[in-house]
């Protein structure tokens, strides 16, 4: 499968290690669409789904990616305070629970648990990847062959006939590929009446015609 597919990879679980630390960090319950504030803190996402979003001088949203359950954010104003990031901000997707560890904290845990310091670095090398990748697609790829990409990550094990859980509404998946929301809906459509994939549903689109799709995939 195509390296380009991680540019649109959800983070899921890369920083559980974590876990066994939560004691040492600020407890928060935040609800569905709450913007997360940066307070120069690196946060541990219990349980939720939160995304981060970049906002253009006009408001025109494009979501950079997802962050499920067991991952480390907001690195970046906690290492780099000087960096302006105020075009970008994590937003809830769903209820939260989010741990919020101090500078001091973090610092004090890479001096007795270097095995977090090695997570954490592995998670944003990760990251980075994750957004480089995403960057060459945009840049190389039409808008089907993105689509395909997009469901290659979430495709259903095991599921027969072939089938992926788009997990995002139209509009979100939309601003993921960095194309309009009409645009998607028409190439959706069109592949639809061609019978590339089955109706297009939140939580289940059929696959088809499995080998042109994994063909896509790979180009």
């Amino acid at each position: 499968m195509s390296n380009r597919c991680l540019g649109f990879t959800e983070l899921r679980d890369v920083n559980a290690v974590w876990r066994s630390v939560l004691g040492l960090g600020v407890r928060y319950t935040w609800r569905k669409g709450h913007c997360i504030e940066s307070h120069g803190e690196l946060l541990f996402l219990d349980k939720g789904q939160v995304r981060l979003t970049h906002f253009t001088l006009d408001g025109t949203e494009k979501i950079l990616w997802y962050i499920n359950q067991g991952c480390l954010f907001g690195e970046t104003p906690l290492f780099d305070p000087m960096a302006d990031d105020r075009g970008s901000v994590h937003i809830c997707a769903m209820d939260c629970v989010v741990y919020a560890f101090s500078k001091d904290r973090v610092e004090h845990l890479s001096r007795t648990r270097p095995d977090l310091t090695l997570n954490l670095l592995h998670s944003m090398a990760r990251k980075l990847r994750t957004l480089s990748n995403q960057a060459s697609s945009l840049y190389v790829d039409d808008v089907l062959v993105r689509t395909c990409k997009f469901l290659a990550r979430r495709l259903l094990p095991d599921s027969d006939p072939l089938t992926a859980d788009p997990g995002i509404s139209r509009q979100e998946m939309a601003s993921l590929l960095g194309v309009h929301r009409i645009t998607l809906y028409k190439v959706l459509r069109q592949q639809e009446e061609q019978g590339l994939f089955g109706p297009f549903e939140r939580h289940a689109v059929t696959i088809l015609r499995p080998e042109e799709f994994f063909r896509l995939v790979n180009s």
